[in-house]
């Protein structure tokens, strides 16, 4: 049984750890840190106070880098770090910057309100686990006491020396019971401490905001340039050959049709026109191709009619709900209908699926697109695949992807762009 394994599991032990030196940690720190700011506040009438206060609201900072880590290492949290520090320019910016740096003092905040958290955790760990181990143990170290060293030796209860055998099994209950009980009560105040990590020493709604903003215009940066890269590799091996090619053997044909010896060779020049025309025709669709690949012309006739065109090509039957009383800005139309071609595309390659639902409903100020199918599942998403790539194309507009596809099916995902 589980609650058998539990003490016995790293994660428990990792947790017992925590829980030993949790409270020491937290403690020498607090004091230090009240040190030196009741030390800068009360020099901050001279010249070096305020100085000293900025540096102790910054380490206030940094020290939470060390928390985290024994958050990661010893309870296994995913804790993020708050934006980098970013003073801005000379010396008083730099001051400015550091006494206002809302991190630091979230950091001193932590420092405060983790002190009764971790008292509980050590104080539960020392004992649950501490008393525990020495009534399940009780039986072989009172043998031995009683026997090479004080025959009194044991626990007593009052007046009641525990030395009888019911009374040995009754202690040793007690302590299987607090051992089994200790990893669950040691993790459940870990939790708490978790919980003030990601509250204090983690990154607020708005840097997790400008955060998640810098990284999409990075990837709207990255998204521009691989399209500029493969427009440009398309039509250097593309069009482009077709073109020269097309030159050159209109080219031959007026070399032959100004043949100054004779008659024009007629048959040649026509054979050189044909394939002028053949390498024009070529050009001409090879353009089209990338043209459409940049924004299909059949957005123009709106999104209900782009997917209808869209599933006429699936080979897999696809149903359609359509509810868009007022279309999205074009960029979105073009994000969804790709989207909804890829999503399209992969139920066709890997679902083995026999049929799909596709939905495009525009709600106030978000459209979504949410596919179905009834394949096989197991849809996941792998750096450099084509969900991936999906879900890097619509965070370039602010959107997200959700999917869902537990194993034997069925797959859904929805994708959420904004459309105000």
């Amino acid at each position: 049984m589980r609650i058998l394994r539990e003490p016995t599991r790293v994660r428990s032990l990792r947790e017992l750890l925590y829980g030993l030196i949790a409270f020491p940690i937290a403690l020498t720190l607090a004091i230090v840190f009240f040190i030196a700011f009741a030390v800068s506040v009360s020099l901050t009438i001279t010249v070096v106070g305020i100085p000293l206060l900025a540096v102790v609201v910054l380490l206030g900072r940094y020290q939470g880098t060390f928390d985290r880590a024994i958050g990661r290492t010893l309870l296994g949290a995913d804790l993020e770090g708050p934006r980098p520090f970013r003073p801005r320019p000379g010396a008083f910016g730099w001051l400015g910057s550091a006494l206002g740096h809302a991190d630091g003092w979230r950091g001193l905040a932590y420092l405060v309100v983790r002190l009764p958290v971790t008292f509980v955790a050590s104080l539960t760990a020392w004992t649950l686990w501490g008393v525990g181990l020495m009534f399940l143990s009780y039986p072989t170290w009172w043998y031995v006491a009683a026997t090479d060293v004080d025959p009194d030796a044991g626990v007593t209860l009052g007046q009641n020396h525990m030395d009888s055998w019911y009374e040995i099994a009754w202690i040793t209950a007690i302590g299987l019971a607090m051992v089994l009980v200790a990893p669950w009560a040691v993790r459940l105040v870990a939790k708490a401490d978790i919980w003030l990590m990601r509250v204090l020493l983690g990154p607020t709604r708005v840097s997790e905001r400008v955060r998640d903003l810098e990284e999409t215009r990075a990837l709207a940066v990255d998204d521009s340039a691989a399209r500029l890269r493969r427009i440009e590799r398309d039509l250097h091996d593309g069009a482009q050959a077709r073109i020269v090619a097309l030159a050159m053997h209109l080219s031959q044909a007026q070399e032959r049709l100004d043949e100054d010896e004779g008659t024009p060779d007629l048959t040649k020049a026509r054979a050189h026109v044909d394939s002028a025309l053949g390498n024009a025709r070529l050009a001409i669709t090879e353009l089209r191709d990338l043209a459409r690949g940049i924004h299909p012309p059949v957005l123009d006739e709106g999104l209900d009619v782009a997917f209808a065109t869209l599933i006429a090509g699936s080979a897999v039957p696809v149903r359609m709900h359509a509810d868009i009383p007022v279309r999205p800005p074009a960029a979105v139309e073009s994000i969804a209908y790709f989207c909804a071609a890829e999503l399209l595309t992969n139920v066709a390659r890997h679902s083995d699926a026999t049929a799909v639902q596709l939905d495009v409903v525009r709600t106030g100020d978000t459209l979504v697109v949410t596919v179905q199918d009834n394949g096989s599942g197991g849809a996941r998403v792998r750096p450099g695949g084509g969900l991936a790539g999906l879900a890097e194309r619509v965070r370039t507009v602010d959107g997200s992807v959700r999917i869902e596809s537990p194993e034997h099916g069925p797959t859904r995902v929805t994708v959420e762009l904004p459309a105000a």
